[in-house]
């Protein structure tokens, strides 16, 4: 299997890449109480299917509408609400499941619980697979601008799951072949060519 690391010291993690991973998350690090942020898209397609996987029925789902406009300080707090409902302590892990705001909101949520805990990124779209979902950025929208109310909060893991890109609309996909593209012609001539079908 295909995995990077991000090298940050002691809150290093791991990126795995490749087909199928969903079915096979029973390898994920979840030992205590675990939540599933997902959004009404996403989580009927995969939300059972990963519970499945990690062998974990009784881990609870907290599910929110899809869209930019959910990730608000509003939601941001029902979700708050919904894990000291859950009674989730210090050795908690949530997962992510879901595209960029999904990841930002329930990110954003782990950082601030307990003063931080553990959070896995399972992303689902190709933008939050190649960006939102590396280098711990998470946050909130507010009235004012996009992205304002946030912090840096690594993840634990990374899972990037080829296989869900297939349920995405065309539009989301160039989405993410854009931001692609876009680092290749900022910083990587050689990638951009390669992209492009002229490199080795």
């Amino acid at each position: 299997m295909p995995e990077l690391t991000v090298s940050l010291g002691q809150r290093s993690y791991p990126i795995r890449i490749a087909d199928g991973l969903l079915e096979t998350a029973a390898g994920l690090p979840v030992t205590g109480p675990c939540l599933i942020v997902t959004d009404d898209n996403v989580g009927a397609l995969y939300a059972e299917r990963l519970k499945q996987a990690i062998g974990r029925s009784e881990c609870p789902l907290w599910q929110m509408p899809a869209g930019e406009p959910e990730k608000n300080l509003g939601r941001f707090a029902e979700l708050l609400q919904a894990m000291a409902a859950q009674g989730l302590s210090r050795n908690a892990t949530v997962l992510a499941l879901g595209g960029g705001v999904i990841g930002d909101l329930a990110g954003f949520a782990a950082a601030c619980y307990m003063r931080g805990i553990a959070f896995i990124q399972i992303p689902t779209s190709l933008l939050a697979m190649v960006d939102s979902s590396v280098g711990g950025k998470t946050a909130i929208d507010t009235p004012r601008g996009k992205n304002l109310v946030g912090a840096f909060h690594q993840p634990r893991l990374v899972v990037a799951d080829i296989d869900l890109l297939a349920t995405l609309p065309p539009r989301q996909l160039r989405s993410g072949w854009a931001e692609v593209l876009k680092h290749g012609l900022i910083c990587d001539a050689a990638f951009f060519d390669w992209l492009a079908g002229e490199g080795s």
